[in-house]
């Protein structure tokens, strides 16, 4: 059995332990509310930083994968606004789970055994705008964009915006991880210990989390509200796909992470962020996030399975 599919069945199994646990009344979504603002300030950090443990050799021309990063991030929640934006509660909820990317959780695992340093910056890279999306990028354009028909307590303004994207602490790490790796600074290891143990678990949170508030009590309604996100997710993730891998003037291996990267499922922070801005909805997020999750397992093995074709075209 292949790592790839190893690592997709391991993320499922955390899913429904943490839907049993919830299920047996050991937690519930506030616990899991709590939670994740463990994962957001520490453990996910940590992860991004104990990849520092070596210099890399950074090619300028791979810094052109910022403003791809950001153009790619923000056509999707915002594709979500035009699409939705005569719902605004429906626009909010659409945008969230459209915005972001599972990398550090999902791509990195999945991909590790063949990538090339010039590969693993291209990640990097990627994810660094990336995360300024997940945590609080999206949020802010879901709730100004909307801010004239859905209330939700909070004024979205310039301030506001500065301030959500201060709390990015990943945003941070991922800047000092590259800035380590381009200076070939090396952290020492009575630092880098405590930092790989403590982002070693950092995987298992999120999924737990997201198992915790798992809920398969769900009507057409909900099902048709998810599919509508699926196909408009994965239909514009094939455009920017294909797009990449033919048109990027990079190897094939930075082609080929930057295309898996845009396949990547829904982040597991938008169940966690839509705890906070749509309480009601969180169950639905989680369901969404867990089909993405199945659907971009599939295509990343595939991509994983297939990758020696790839980097000969």
């Amino acid at each position: 059995m292949s790592n790839a599919i190893i690592n997709a069945a391991t993320v499922i199994l955390i899913f429904f332990i943490g839907y049993a646990f919830k299920q047996q009344k050991l937690t519930n979504i506030d616990t899991a509310k709590k939670m994740s603002a463990v994962v957001i300030y520490i453990t996910l950090p940590c992860a991004i930083l104990s990849g520092s443990a070596g210099a890399i050799d950074i090619n300028p021309s791979l810094f052109f994968v910022v403003p791809l990063s950001f153009l790619i991030s923000f056509t999707l929640p915002f594709t979500g606004y035009l699409l939705y934006r005569k719902n605004p509660e429906k626009c909010v909820f659409v945008m969230l789970n459209l915005g972001g990317f599972n990398i550090g959780n999902f791509i990195l695992p999945f991909m590790q055994n063949i990538l090339t340093p010039e590969g693993f910056i291209a990640l990097c890279l990627f994810d660094l705008i990336n995360a300024f999306f997940c945590f609080g990028g999206v949020y802010c354009m879901a709730l100004w964009f909307n801010r004239n028909g859905y209330n939700s307590g909070e004024k979205i303004n310039l301030k506001k915006i500065f301030l959500e994207l201060s709390k990015s602490v990943t945003s941070f790490c991922c800047i000092l991880s590259v800035a380590l790796a381009a200076l070939s600074i090396t952290l020492p290891e009575f630092l880098l210990h405590p930092i790989k143990v403590i982002g070693g678990s950092n995987s298992f949170l999120c999924m737990l989390i997201i198992g915790m508030a798992l809920n398969f009590n769900v009507n057409i309604e909900k099902v048709k509200k998810s599919l509508e996100i699926i196909l408009i997710r994965y239909g514009m993730a094939t455009v920017f796909g294909v797009a990449v891998f033919m048109m990027l003037p990079y190897s094939a291996m930075v082609r080929l992470i930057i295309m898996a990267m845009v396949f990547a499922p829904i982040t597991s922070i938008a169940p966690i962020t839509a705890l906070r801005s749509l309480p009601k909805f969180a169950e639905d997020s989680a369901n969404l996030n867990m089909v993405s999750i199945i659907i971009s397992a599939v295509i990343i093995t595939l991509i994983t399975a297939f990758h020696p074709v790839l980097l000969s075209l």
